[in-house]
């Protein structure tokens, strides 16, 4: 298993700023390249969502559009190859036509894949923006 590099925390930190402007950039091949193919979230509703249906609900409607995203407050956790981060997320945009602003506090599991990171399972919380 190995001892983590002193590094790999500070490069999860930068994937999640990355991710987050990935999504405000509709950047689906960076997406699609961080998250596993089995990646999963459980959103704010309580949902459990599968990959292909959020890249699907992101990228093949207009319903929903990200102007803006960022990450803070993260926290990374180290357990081998796998990283427990948190953090908090604020964005805005619009969906079906209504400007949105939302807050919250997320934790993804990455899992370091053939030498690569991949986030495999994420969950986020509303929290007052």
């Amino acid at each position: 298993m190995g001892e983590p590099k002193h590094d790999e925390p500070q490069a999860i930190e930068l994937l999640e700023h990355q991710l987050a402007r990935a999504w405000v950039e509709r950047d689906r091949r960076f997406i699609e390249n961080l998250l596993a193919p089995e990646w999963m979230v459980t959103d704010p509703s309580g949902r459990v969502l599968t990959r292909q249906r959020v890249l699907d609900e992101t990228f093949s409607s207009a319903d929903r559009h990200i102007d803006s995203m960022t990450v803070d407050d993260l926290v990374v956790k180290m357990l081998g190859t796998t990283a427990v981060v948190t953090g908090r997320t604020r964005a805005a945009g619009r969906y079906q036509g209504e400007a949105a602003n939302i807050a919250l506090r997320f934790t993804d599991v990455f899992h370091r894949i053939d030498g690569q990171w991949k986030v495999v399972a994420s969950h986020g919380t509303l929290i007052a923006p």
